[in-house]
């Protein structure tokens, strides 16, 4: 027989939950609501996941995550539930809500547990600073009651981020899987007819041009798939490392469109502001991919007949700006707020019928903020066309 029988944690929970009286430390609480959420959002900027993009040290969910502890921490001690809080529907929905949200803007399951326990920590401190009409008892009883309830959350976000990620896994997989295979059969269909053509007795010189530039067409596609993929999974991982020197945006730009092809080229209309060059400390490589990917989804949601103008200029002395515009398709203000997801695709941009794997502008963010820049996606609206607005640092005259 076991001399030490595994203790019932969530009876244990219970019983301190029905011995103590939270009120006066749900109040606390609730009193020193901002200065807590305040003091976590500068613990979470501090962080490794969040220094190299501060951005990302918002709050998202964690203010309603506090509001629904704070309120379990009520409900108990108005006697309308005797149980921890760990099991309260509105900590899971806040804790569900904040992990998809952080999966979203790419970080890991790692960072999502110690924004939770941060939240525990300076919640924590606040009661061990601020209350005193509170007996011993209560508080213990409370910090119980928190770690219950942020130990949930925990579980809870990592199980919604599990599913998520599965569901993600499955989609990518027949997504790419699909998308891939087109140019692959294209490649392969082209040079069969080449090879049959070149097999002729008759002269099928310029069919078996045309073919052979097909198929390198075709690959050149299916290439800028795997490199987009490649990018999308460095920028996941956090591991998008830059190779960077001087480099002239005009040049990197110049570059992208002459790798367009004749009537690629006969589409763009590209203006560049008069004045100094644009020179930053940048790796022209990812560069030429992100204007590269900006301008092969104009053309894809546009006409086949419309312009699509690229501009750049100077925001200041120390900042280049590149945007590129189309006539096309548009988006909806819920589509704006979006499209940088991963594996994102909207219903609109599916119905064109023109591959995608829901990845390049996700690339092109990270891409772009690896340089310390900036992307941004403006639109009037359906039909009314998109620009892209990236915006990268300069070197100045003293650099």
């Amino acid at each position: 027989m076991d001399d030490h029988p595994t203790p019932d944690v969530d009876a244990g929970v219970d019983d301190i939950a029905r011995g103590s009286d939270p009120t006066v430390v749900a109040d606390s609480l609730a009193e020193s609501r901002d200065h807590i959420l305040g003091a976590w959002l500068v613990a979470a900027a501090r962080q490794p996941f969040h220094v190299d993009r501060p951005d990302r040290a918002v709050a998202d969910s964690i203010p309603v995550l506090f509001d629904a502890i704070v309120a379990a921490l009520r409900d108990i001690a108005d006697d309308r539930r005797a149980v921890g809080p760990m099991d309260d529907d509105r900590v899971s929905a806040a804790a569900t809500t904040h992990a998809q949200d952080r999966f979203a803007q790419g970080l890991g399951p790692v960072a999502v547990v110690t924004e939770f326990r941060l939240l525990r920590q300076e919640m924590g401190r606040a009661l061990h600073d601020g209350v005193a009409a509170a007996s011993v008892e209560d508080i213990i009883g409370a910090l119980v009651l928190i770690s219950d309830a942020i130990d949930g959350a925990a579980t809870i976000g990592i199980a919604a981020l599990s599913d998520r990620i599965d569901g993600i896994r499955e989609s990518f997989l027949a997504t790419t899987v699909h998308d891939i295979r087109q140019p692959i059969t294209l490649v392969q269909g082209h040079l069969r007819l080449a090879g049959r053509w070149i097999r002729s007795s008759d002269d099928h010189r310029a069919q078996v041009t045309e073919a052979i530039d097909d198929a390198l067409a075709a690959a050149d596609e299916l290439a800028a798939m795997v490199e987009t993929l490649s990018d999308a999974g460095q920028v996941a991982m956090g591991a998008l490392d830059p190779a960077l020197e001087p480099a002239s945006l005009e040049a990197i730009v110049q570059a992208s469109v002459e790798a367009l092809g004749a009537e690629g080229r006969a589409r763009l209309r590209m203006s560049v502001q008069p004045g100094p060059h644009l020179i930053g400390s940048w790796d022209p490589t990812l560069l030429r991919r992100v204007v590269t990917n900006l301008i092969g989804n104009a053309f894809k949601y546009s006409p086949p007949a419309s312009l699509v103008r690229v501009a750049l200029d100077r925001v200041d002395q120390r900042t280049a700006r590149l945007s590129v515009t189309d006539e096309g398709i548009g988006l909806t203000e819920d589509e704006r707020s979006m499209v940088f997801g991963r594996f994102v695709r909207t219903d609109r941009a599916r119905a064109v019928g023109s591959p995608g794997l829901g990845l390049g502008l996700y690339a092109c963010r990270g891409t772009v903020d690896a340089h310390g820049g900036a992307i941004t996606i403006e639109s009037d609206g359906p039909g009314q066309g998109t620009s892209v607005i990236v915006t990268l640092p300069l070197l100045g005259p003293e650099d």
